[in-house]
């Protein structure tokens, strides 16, 4: 795991607010007008996360009101970003669009999210629930 705070990928300002000091992007202005060459093994990486908070849940497609997504509020991570399960969902079915280092990231790691042990998830879980329940 990378020293200091994770990174957070896919947390649009439609799914709600986040304590991040960057201002969140929606994310119908993070779309690709084209598919990732690599979108399979890009979106088995997104699915193969460590679970963080796991959250039962069924929501809209945020492009598709006639579309739901279970279970997309789960935050999940590989020791140095956090994203939503749904995260995977959206890159796969509307393009959108993952941070360039965290892209060069999964590729640099063969597409194979890495080994995490309880220590360091547990730390990271601390992170999340920072994260994700600011209002508590």
């Amino acid at each position: 795991m990378s020293s200091g705070q994770l990174k957070a990928a896919g947390m649009f300002r439609e799914f709600g607010p986040v304590r991040s000091a960057e201002p969140q992007e929606s994310i119908f202005d993070s779309v690709a007008e084209e598919e990732l060459p690599d979108l399979t093994q890009v979106v088995s990486y997104l699915n193969s996360g460590h679970v963080l908070i796991d959250v039962m849940d069924v929501a809209n497609d945020a492009f598709d009101s006639t579309r739901q997504v279970m279970n997309g509020s789960t935050v999940v991570t590989d020791g140095d970003w956090l994203w939503r399960k749904d995260l995977a969902y959206y890159v796969r079915r509307h393009r959108v669009t993952l941070p360039e280092d965290f892209l060069d990231l999964i590729r640099e790691r063969d597409y194979v999210v890495p080994a995490r042990g309880v220590p360091e998830l547990t730390a990271c879980s601390r992170q999340a629930r920072d994260l994700m329940f600011w209002n508590s």
